[in-house]
C-alpha cells in the first residue's frame, strides 16, 4: 500500500466541494450547517494553498474554473467512496440494527400492523422506522432500506419492484348500512373523499360516469388519513388497495363495487409541465411500491431476511381477494 502524497486541509476541500456540486456558497453552508463566511474562508484558504483560483465571481453567483472543475471531479469521488465504505463498515459493525424509511401512508396502514411478525423471529433486533417521503441519502441518514410509492427511474441506487397497486372506493359499514348501491350512479348525493393525486374522474368514467373531479368536501395529501376519515363514516375514500386491505379484512371498511383503475397519477410531472392536466389517464405512469437499496451492496443477515419476509408478505396479500361482498346489498334492501 502507497503513502498518500501531500493533501490540502480536508475539512477546506469538503467546503469546497460542496460549495462546487451546489453551485452555491449558501447552500452549502446549510447542508454542512456551518456559516456562509466559515464557507468562503475555507474556500480562499485552499485556493491559497494551492496557489490557483477555483471560482470565477460573477456577482453573487459562482462558477468553476477549469483547475476547479478537475478538482471537483476528484474530491467528490474521493468523498463519496470514503462515505460509502465507512457506512458499509457501520453496517457490518452493528448487523443487529435495521434503518427502514417508507411512506407514512404506507408505514401506519401496512407495515407496522403487520411487522411485529418480522419482530417475533428477530427478538434481539433493533428496528428503526422512520416515515418520509423525502428522498435518502443512504451514507448521510444511515439508511438500509427504503420503500417508496413513485414511477421508478431512481438513480444510483438498487430498485425492485415490490408491487402494483389499484384504487377502488370504501366506506365505513355505518355508512353503507340502509343504503342502495345497486349502481355506482347510486353514489351520487354521498360526500366523496379526496386525496392528492388520486383523482376520483378516472374511476368515473371507468363505471361509466360521466361525472366531473369534485370540488367540495375533505381534501388531504396523505392517502392514510383519508381511509381514517372513511372508516369514521365522513365519506366514501377512493382507496388504494394495499392501504384499504386489513381494514377491508376486519369489517372497519366495506367495499363499494367491484370497479377498480390502476394507480396513475403524475403530480410532479404536472409541475414540471411534462404531463398537463389534460393528458389522458392511461398515459399517465404507473405509481408503484418499490424496495430502494444503497447502490453498494452491503446487505447484512438481517437485511435479507427483513426483504424476504417483506416479499412474502405483498406476495400473500395479493393472494387473497378483496372482492365487493355481494351480501352487503342485503344489507340496503338491493
Amino acid at each position: 500500500m502507497e503513502r498518500p502524497g501531500k493533501l490540502p486541509p480536508l475539512s477546506a476541500l469538503r467546503m469546497f466541494e460542496a460549495a462546487a456540486r451546489l453551485g452555491s456558497i449558501s447552500r452549502a453552508a446549510d447542508e454542512l450547517f456551518v456559516t456562509h463566511g466559515a464557507v468562503s474562508h475555507q474556500i480562499r484558504a485552499l485556493e491559497d494553498y494551492l496557489g490557483f483560483a477555483l471560482f470565477q465571481r460573477q456577482g453573487r453567483a459562482i462558477v468553476l474554473t477549469p483547475p476547479g472543475e478537475e478538482l471537483l471531479a476528484a474530491a467528490n469521488g474521493a468523498l463519496r467512496q470514503l462515505s460509502d465504505t465507512v457506512s458499509v463498515l457501520q453496517r457490518r459493525a452493528n448487523p443487529n440494527r435495521l434503518s427502514i424509511s417508507v411512506m407514512p401512508s404506507f408505514a401506519g396502514r401496512w407495515l407496522t400492523p403487520r411487522i411485529g411478525g418480522f419482530i417475533d423471529r428477530h427478538p434481539t433486533a433493533e428496528l428503526n422506522v422512520t416515515s418520509s417521503g423525502a428522498l435518502v441519502d443512504f451514507a448521510r441518514d444511515a439508511v438500509d432500506v427504503c420503500i417508496r410509492w413513485g414511477p421508478g427511474g431512481y438513480t444510483d441506487v438498487r430498485a425492485e419492484l415490490l408491487m402494483d397497486d389499484v384504487l377502488f372506493p370504501v366506506m365505513s359499514p355505518m355508512l353503507r348500512q340502509g343504503r342502495r348501491l345497486d349502481a355506482p350512479a347510486d353514489l351520487a348525493g354521498l360526500p366523496l373523499l379526496r386525496s392528492e393525486g388520486e383523482d376520483w374522474r378516472p374511476w368515473f368514467q371507468a363505471a361509466g360516469l360521466d361525472w366531473p373531479e369534485p370540488a367540495a368536501g375533505l381534501m388531504v395529501s396523505d392517502s392514510g388519513i383519508i381511509l381514517q376519515a372513511a372508516i369514521d363514516g365522513h365519506g366514501v375514500a377512493l382507496a388504494r388497495r394495499s392501504l384499504a386491505a386489513l381494514a377491508l379484512r376486519s369489517g372497519r371498511l366495506v367495499r363499494a363495487f367491484d370497479i377498480e383503475i390502476a394507480a396513475r397519477h403524475a403530480p410532479e410531472g404536472i409541475a414540471a409541465g411534462n404531463f398537463p392536466a389534460a393528458t389522458p389517464f392511461e398515459q399517465r405512469p404507473l405509481w408503484r411500491y418499490w424496495i430502494v437499496l444503497p447502490e453498494r451492496p452491503s446487505d447484512t443477515p438481517l437485511l435479507k431476511s427483513f426483504l424476504a419476509w417483506l416479499r412474502a408478505e405483498v406476495a400473500a396479500d395479493l393472494a387473497t381477494p378483496l372482492s365487493f361482498d355481494a351480501s352487503l346489498a342485503a344489507m340496503s334492501g338491493g
